[in-house]
């Protein structure tokens, strides 16, 4: 939920943000560096997780092959927990990472097509109405996050 909850957000302030001295319309075009910007984290978030992953897996090899004389991933190593648990930070990474950039440039695009609709239309849609179009992606998306907290908060396991 932080991910998604955080691109939301984002996309959010960008709009309230650009909006003061620019008709929505021109507001919107602001997304795209947002977008960018998107792109870049997902990619150096990718990339961090590798990394963290590699030097865990590096190290365990390392100790376990040359000074133990033991197989690979052999549970006798202590280093293999920390080759496991790099592993698992660099999906959890890669999977946030992910999700922020393809939520982002989901709502972006929803958003540019609701603008253009209205640009193309611009005498018959009132001002108030070309709003809706803009905004309508993002208010899809923050009631998905609400509903699925629902969700998540109703299913209760049993002991």
């Amino acid at each position: 939920f932080g991910v998604v909850g955080l691109a939301a957000a984002g996309l959010s302030v960008v709009l309230i943000a650009m909006k003061p001295n620019r008709s929505q319309l021109e507001a919107v075009q602001y997304t795209h560096s947002f977008g960018f910007g998107a792109s870049s984290i997902a990619l150096f978030a990718r990339v961090a997780g590798g990394i963290y992953t590699k030097a865990a897996d590096v190290g365990a090899d390392l100790v376990g092959k040359t000074e133990l004389d033991l197989p690979e991933d052999d549970p006798r190593n202590p280093a293999v927990v920390a080759d496991l648990v790099g592993d698992n930070v660099g999906d959890c990474c890669a999977r946030g990472a992910d999700l922020f950039e393809s939520l982002s440039a989901e709502i972006i695009g929803a958003m540019i097509l609701g603008g253009s609709l209205v640009a193309r239309n611009v005498t018959e849609i009132s001002s108030s109405s070309a709003l809706n179009f803009i905004a309508f992606p993002l208010a899809v998306h923050v009631m998905d996050l609400i509903v699925s907290t629902i969700g998540v908060m109703a299913v209760r396991p049993d002991n």
